[in-house]
């Protein structure tokens, strides 16, 4: 039971914190967009192709609001509807160039503005603040969240593909030829995917897909793990080491006797993963084509 005080503090921050991000979502607004409208552009660029009705409950928006919402976003030229191949009645919604374009504006001017607003602080105060603000998250979700871990569905390889992408632009700021390499690596994986020497794992939050990792058989002794992600709430809680923990597992269950890995030095806390689990750096490579100062790693684990 919480006591009076606890309930004060608690209703302080939240004074404070709505007063903070109303200013980050002033710039969503001055873009022309309202947030319910952001959130939608930002729930569609997770994937390759959606479906109307997943978006409705995922997000939990009136069916007509969100019916003239789509409308809006047709005529503006940043989504379109594309005919199933397996079913001519069903329809997809997919970011168009434009509306990819569009959810990346968007998200480098919430960028800036966070940037802003906290620019004052000094380097320590905020990493003081974010790793408080990484706790108040986690307890937060630990309250209200369901997760697991499944094997993948072919719906997810659309999720794999759209999120890599985004977060790497988001975070990394990686190129266009970056994202030509991913969409290559993960059809090439699902193609020759085979569950007695390969596997797929999806991070499940609240029956929404949040994370991903895999392992591809290179020849008897080697394994390669891939598409190692995590949605930026679901970080720094635990899920990343689990779902390595899974995939060595694996490795380990299928008789694999090394198993290495390719990232890119800044992802810092992948590299701390990795480094956890016992993996050890061999090699670094300059990617230029990816982006300006782009180092990518080559990591290796001995099983036995």
């Amino acid at each position: 039971m919480l006591s009076q005080d606890q309930i004060t503090d608690i209703q302080s921050f939240h004074k404070v914190y709505q007063h903070v991000f109303k200013q980050v979502d002033q710039v969503v607004l001055e873009a022309g967009y309202s947030l319910t409208e952001r959130d939608l552009l930002m729930e569609m660029s997770k994937t390759k192709r959606c479906i109307a009705n997943t978006l409705i409950t995922q997000l939990a928006i009136d069916r007509s609001y969100a019916s003239r919402m789509l409308k809006k976003f047709e005529a503006k030229g940043l989504i379109q509807k594309v005919t199933s191949n397996n079913d001519s009645r069903m329809k997809y919604i997919q970011l168009t160039t434009l509306g990819q374009q569009e959810v990346q504006r968007l998200t480098d001017c919430q960028r800036e503005q966070i940037s802003q607003l906290f620019s004052k602080l000094t380097p320590t105060e905020v990493e003081a603040l974010c790793q408080a603000l990484v706790q108040i998250r986690n307890q937060l979700t630990k309250a209200n969240d369901v997760v697991t871990i499944r094997s993948f569905k072919p719906s997810d390889i659309d999720y794999i593909i759209s999120r890599h992408k985004t977060l790497y632009y988001a975070e990394r700021h990686l190129s266009e030829t970056f994202f030509v390499y991913v969409d290559q690596i993960v059809y090439e994986f699902v193609d020759s995917y085979h569950p007695e020497t390969d596997c797929l794992k999806i991070l499940v939050c609240n029956e929404i897909p949040a994370g991903s990792i895999a392992i591809k058989r290179l020849d008897d002794q080697l394994a390669q793990l891939r598409f190692f992600m995590l949605e930026p709430e679901m970080r720094q809680r635990g899920y990343g080491n689990q779902l390595m923990d899974l995939a060595l597992s694996f490795c380990r269950e299928k008789g694999y006797r090394q198993v290495c890995l390719y990232t890119i030095t800044a992802q810092v806390i992948a590299r701390h993963i990795y480094e956890t689990h016992g993996f050890y750096l061999t090699d670094r490579y300059a990617k230029e084509e990816w982006g300006q100062g782009v180092v990518e790693e080559r990591w290796v684990l001995d099983l036995v």
